[in-house]
């Protein structure tokens, strides 16, 4: 069993070796991303497993352990990343503030949701989020039989003047703030995350932006897709409404399959509990690969 150390100052050969062996790495999950995002973060230590967690004020003034904006989860990572009861140990392990809430990739043989319940001085909860992930086995051909009517009907709507292009980020906020950015409450320093996190990955040549564009240069949709190990992240997105009469966005997420067949064996869409962009996701054959939200509230005096 693992033995915990907190740490504000980890050992980045250690931190290497632990991203290195955990089966599924994400992009969140190396050091350079977390430092990139402008959070304060820590982590628990332990022999084969490591689980960061961002520190920080809530609005009411007290301290409490978050996954920050820009990440849709924080490991574990190691040779037990996978091990239910390392994972237990490690949330057991984390510091007694007020609140705990992170999101992280589920362990195998992780218990069923429970709703709150008192545990160990505690209130404690855990839910499955949904995370839509496309495996991409065999040719092109092969996914383009897994994609649903719906989605084949599409693109065949939206192949005309069309072209396929580099875009930049900037670009492709600035359109979401226009479009998405109007209909959808966004948090705040969402804006500053994202741009440092899609900056970032830029700079080590771990992500890249496209964008499908219309007659005259028409700007109409727009991805920013990272890249993790043998997995491509679609970190953000946005749309312009002719782009959606247009289905551009279909367009584009089809042009990007060509090019990632062979090169990575999953694209993960990442999340959303909207019923609208599950249905999307679900089009292109992704299936949908829960990963764990945890939250606890602790006695404010040591309980543990």
């Amino acid at each position: 069993m693992n033995s915990f150390n907190l740490t504000s100052n980890p050992d980045e050969a250690k931190w290497a070796e632990a991203y290195r062996l955990c089966p599924e790495p994400f992009p969140y999950d190396r050091i350079e991303y977390l430092d990139s995002l402008g959070v304060t973060w820590c982590a628990v230590e332990g022999d084969t497993l490591i689980l960061p967690f961002a520190v920080g004020r809530s609005k009411l003034g007290f301290t409490q352990a978050f996954c920050p904006l820009g990440a849709q989860r924080l490991g574990p990572l190691g040779a037990s990343a996978t091990e239910a009861e390392s994972v237990r140990a490690a949330l057991d392990a984390l510091p007694n503030y007020l609140r705990l809430r992170l999101r992280l990739s589920r362990p195998t043989s992780w218990p069923e949701d429970h709703s709150w319940h008192w545990r160990r001085g505690g209130w404690e909860r855990s839910q499955s989020l949904p995370n839509y992930e496309l495996r991409l086995g065999g040719s092109y051909e092969q996914l383009y039989q897994g994609f649903s009517s719906q989605t084949r009907k599409n693109l065949k709507s939206a192949v005309d003047n069309q072209l396929w292009e580099y875009s930049n980020p900037e670009e492709l906020w600035s359109y979401f703030a226009q479009n998405q950015g109007k209909k959808y409450r966004v948090p705040a320093r969402y804006e500053q995350a994202m741009k440092s996190a899609m900056y970032h990955l830029l700079h080590q040549g771990r992500g890249a932006v496209w964008a499908a564009m219309g007659p005259g240069n028409q700007w109409l949709a727009g991805m920013f897709v990272a890249f993790a190990g043998n997995r491509a992240v679609l970190l953000f997105s946005a749309v312009t409404e002719e782009g959606r009469e247009r289905h551009s966005m279909t367009w584009l997420v089809n042009e990007f399959l060509t090019m990632a067949v062979g090169r990575w064996s999953v694209v993960d869409f990442e999340g959303s509990s909207a019923p609208g962009l599950a249905r999307f996701y679900q089009g292109f054959g992704a299936e949908n690969v829960p990963y764990l939200s945890w939250e606890r509230w602790n006695l404010p005096w040591p309980s543990r």
